[in-house]
């Protein structure tokens, strides 16, 4: 319980830092984007990004999938950030409304009642995205 919690965290932190930079407004020079945690650790910096593209790539369970449980994961860890990057990675995918919908479900059963403001977030995304 307590490695799926720190995996859970990390997957987090790290789709935290990638919103960030695809966020970004303006152009942004490469040493200007370098991530914190690369520049201080760069070994583990490798290996969990490594880790990151085999686990949210292409793979047994089809991507569009996997950001779907992203969603699902982000409502009851209760991160509007790794929210907003999963929802817009599952509708670049082609996931729909409907399919939407059941994964922010997933999340608000699993995580109850105090996920609740984070599901109001992802419909505020949803509509956002202009997701149909």
């Amino acid at each position: 319980m307590i490695s799926i919690r720190i995996s859970s965290v990390l997957i987090v932190l790290l789709a935290f830092v990638t919103w960030s930079f695809a966020e970004s407004p303006t152009p942004v020079t490469s040493a200007a984007r370098k991530d914190p945690i690369e520049i201080n650790d760069p070994d583990f910096s490798a290996s969990f990004d490594a880790l990151y593209q085999k686990t949210w790539g292409p793979g047994a369970v089809p991507e569009k999938y996997k950001q779907l449980t992203g969603v699902s994961i982000s409502i009851v860890e209760r991160c509007e950030t790794c929210l907003g990057w999963h929802i817009k990675e599952a509708v670049r995918l082609r996931a729909n409304k409907n399919e939407l919908i059941e994964a922010i479900r997933v999340g608000l059963l699993t995580g109850g009642s105090i996920t609740i403001p984070t599901v109001r977030k992802a419909y505020e995304i949803l509509e956002e995205q202009k997701v149909r």
